[in-house]
């Protein structure tokens, strides 16, 4: 089962440099009934399965609108009690 456990957009950063670094703040939304949900899947199975999908719009001169779709799938393994103290 996909559920959305968050979502966010930031505003137009306007131009970005080439070859530079540059830092985008994204706000992002969490409802509160997923932190539940979340705590019981990991609880489970000790890790975290995740989908991510994010759209990048590029604003081209003379195209308009460019989308970029990109995905990553995976897991997130937690550590155990006994892997952090060595038992």
């Amino acid at each position: 089962m996909i559920r959305v456990i968050a979502e966010g957009t930031i505003p137009d950063p306007g131009s970005l440099k080439a070859e530079a670094d540059t830092m985008l703040d994204v706000e992002v939304k969490v409802p509160h009934s997923v932190l539940a949900s979340l705590v019981k899947d990991i609880g489970a199975d000790w890790d975290i399965d995740y989908e991510l999908n994010i759209i990048l719009t590029v604003d081209l001169p003379i195209f308009g609108n460019f989308n970029i779709p990109v995905n990553s799938k995976g897991e997130v393994k937690l550590p155990t009690l006994s892997t952090l103290f060595g038992c």
